[in-house]
């Protein structure tokens, strides 16, 4: 991974020459329930202009009734409906979705019978329907689609008949498909794609053909196209699959010890990506879309490079912090906030938010309206909310929740049409749920969900429809999902019906 140190790169790399564009997110328009496209759904709803109304969350479904609660998970919106896996105690785990309205959430259907349940996951929107890898107990682990009905609810394809099924995993949407890795039984663990029917279930392609597989991970959307790692006995490769074509291009190539991950599309034209050599230590690659302009950026020492973030022009991520081995990191700085714009001097350190090797540790990054926000703790107000523009200056704190050297550890962070929801804790609530336009010292908590300091742990702040939901612990439920109404200006007094 040292050969390329030193090594003159093309000048255009160097300047930061090719242009950036953006552009609109392919998919699928369906209809919903009621002949409404959730196009037409959502804008009714109005994207710009959305406000919590209020600050009282209100219990959308007390599955699990008792302290244990139901432990929804992976909460997916699809329309004006939210989907979620949960157990309610006596059908084992499946799928539930609610709209908010009813005040309550109902089970989509019962598919497999009995206290196990057919444990949903991988819950995938994909126009107007979900996707989701279910076990009915006859078919083993296959591909499901509904649209929030017991009817609606089919499986796709029996890609692997009998109770050991295929098991896809990695459910990516390119187009207008849904991409998924799976195993017939046949030809081992390879590359499918679906457009939703039986008969448009197909084998994509067969990187290792016979029994044996490559395994493949990490596949990533990237302007209309698949990009994939592909793990062999020899080596491991980048591939990136044409859309329309289905022909698949070797973009990088490493040894057998190689790990390759964290694939983050930037804009219309750039791939980041992080490569460990079999040293414990990373590299900061880029692809401008072609294989020959695919090269990296830097090394970075200690712990690998985390979350990474696309904002704007730049991926964001924290760098040099120390190893969970304590592998040595970067011993001047610490762990810190950097931005790459995919050039060689694009790729800095955005601030030295606590001076000194231990630094700020930046985690949660999450980009809204042109700001990236994190939590990052600088050494004197401890962890707090902060955010940035991408510049030293830019960069702030936005609000000292909990004065002091701990602060309020701020995670889960989400931004939904202008607002930004977190979790934070404080000595006199606990962790509880807030939020905030991004003005700093304008961050307001929620009425507490849990009495006192006991807080409740919120966690993944998600809209859907007229709330934004999320899941949060109540001494007496236990952990059930919850919403805050969020609606245009001026009808937060009529409710989100």
């Amino acid at each position: 991974m040292e050969a390329w140190r030193g090594v003159s790169l093309f000048v255009l790399m160097l300047s930061g020459g090719f242009g950036v564009g953006c552009g609109p997110e392919a998919g699928w328009e369906a209809e919903v329930p009621g002949g409404t496209s959730v196009a037409v759904q959502e804008a009714s709803l109005g994207s710009g202009g959305a406000q919590p109304c209020g600050r009282s969350p209100l219990s959308v479904g007390d599955l699990q009734p008792g302290m244990e609660g139901s432990s929804p998970e992976s909460l997916v919106p699809v329309g004006v409906q939210l989907f979620y896996a949960a157990d309610d105690g006596a059908s084992g785990r499946e799928l539930w979705v609610t709209d908010g309205n009813e005040r309550d959430s109902r089970r989509v259907t019962d598919l497999r019978p009995g206290p196990a349940g057919s444990t949903p996951r991988f819950l995938t929107r994909v126009g107007g329907r979900l996707f989701f890898v279910a076990d009915d107990g006859a078919h083993g682990p296959e591909l499901w689609r509904t649209d929030g009905t017991s009817q609606g609810t089919v499986l796709v394809a029996d890609i692997r008949p009998g109770a050991a099924g295929s098991a896809p995993d990695n459910l990516t949407v390119v187009g207008a498909r849904l991409y998924f890795t799976a195993d017939d039984g046949v030809r081992g663990r390879e590359l499918w794609s679906t457009d939703g029917t039986a008969k448009g279930t197909q084998l994509t392609q067969e990187f290792a053909p016979g029994p044996a597989s490559l395994f493949l991970d990490d596949l990533t959307e990237w302007n209309g196209r698949l990009a994939l790692v592909a793990y062999g006995d020899m080596s491991v490769t980048l591939w990136v699959t044409e859309g329309g074509t289905g022909t698949a291009k070797v973009f990088f190539r490493g040894p057998a010890q190689t790990v390759l991950f964290a694939l983050t599309p930037v804009g219309l034209d750039r791939l980041f990506f992080l490569v460990d050599g079999g040293l414990g230590e990373a590299d900061l690659w880029v692809s401008w879309g072609l294989p020959l302009l695919t090269f990296p950026l830097r090394h970075f020492p200690g712990d690998y490079p985390s979350e990474l973030t696309p904002m704007g022009n730049a991926v964001y991520f924290m760098a040099g912090a120390e190893g969970f081995f304590g592998e040595p990191g970067d011993h001047r700085f610490g762990g810190e906030l950097w931005k790459s714009d995919g050039t060689l001097l694009g790729t800095r350190r955005v601030k030295d938010v606590n001076p000194g090797p231990a630094g700020s540790l930046p985690s949660g990054l999450t980009a809204l309206d042109g700001r990236l926000y994190f939590a990052a703790d600088d050494g004197v107000h401890g962890r707090e909310l902060w955010s940035t523009d991408g510049t030293s200056q830019g960069t702030v704190l936005v609000q000292d929740l909990e004065p002091g050297p701990v602060g309020s550890t701020p995670t889960a962070l989400a931004a939904t049409d202008g607002w930004l929801f977190l979790s934070a804790a404080t000595a006199e609530r606990g962790r509880e749920a807030w939020y905030s336009d991004g003005t700093p010292g304008r961050v307001q908590s929620l009425r507490d969900i849990a009495p006192a300091e006991l807080g409740s742990n919120p966690r993944g702040f998600v809209r859907s429809g007229g709330y934004v939901f999320f899941v949060a612990t109540h001494p007496d439920q236990g952990e059930e999902p919850w919403a805050l109404p969020f609606l245009l200006m001026g009808r937060c007094g009529q409710g989100a019906g």
